[in-house]
């Protein structure tokens, strides 16, 4: 990209509407595409990453989702937000990286609420980012339709009906597996705070 195209657009594009840059995209500036990829990889990253549970394959699963979504430009409805758009097909994408390389996964009966707020100070930081990495490493032993949940929700904030629509499943079924994604993480982290004490 080069710092003609990324002043253009103001900075890292970031005064551009996602839907103004879809336009102009459609509209054969190449360069605009550019706008969403700045605003979204790093997020797209990170739900490839935690489905995958991989950084490889996420990579590999975030670039898919951009040509899928590159590609099917013209179908996307600018009366809806963009980022659930773009987050439904990097979790098919990601699903389907699953199904490919981790048919043989076994799955799990029934993940935790959302965390308590973190008290303030260096210590409390520093406890907060270990009970987040466990969390985030206990997730990657899940199913992957239940981190593809969990992610889409606590990680991406995203409200209930998006998920659904991020994962083109009933609302219904957006409460089981988040429910059961909860128990079975809450199990797994107590297991393994049983197992270092």
């Amino acid at each position: 990209m080069t710092e003609g195209s990324w002043s253009r657009y103001g900075g890292p594009r970031l005064n551009a509407s996602d839907q103004d840059l879809v336009r102009r995209c459609t509209g054969g500036d190449a360069d605009a595409f550019a706008g969403l990829v700045e605003r979204y990889g790093g997020r797209v990253y990170n739900i490839a990453l935690r489905i995958t549970s991989d950084g490889d394959a996420a990579k590999d699963c975030a670039q898919e989702a951009f040509i899928r979504a590159y590609r099917a430009l013209h179908q996307y409805d600018p009366a809806l937000p963009f980022g659930p758009w773009l987050f439904r097909i990097t979790t098919n994408a990601s699903l389907n990286y699953v199904q490919r390389w981790h048919a043989h996964e076994t799955p799990v009966d029934e993940l935790p609420d959302a965390p308590e707020e973190p008290e303030e100070g260096p210590e409390a930081t520093t406890v907060r980012r270990e009970e987040v990495a466990e969390v985030v490493s206990a997730m990657a032993e899940l199913p992957a339709p239940y981190r593809a949940a969990l992610t889409l929700r606590h990680m991406q904030q995203l409200s209930y009906q998006e998920v659904a629509d991020a994962l083109g499943i009933p609302l219904g079924t957006v409460k089981t597996h988040l429910h059961r994604a909860r128990a079975a993480l809450k199990g797994r982290l107590a297991a393994r705070s049983k197992a270092q004490s």
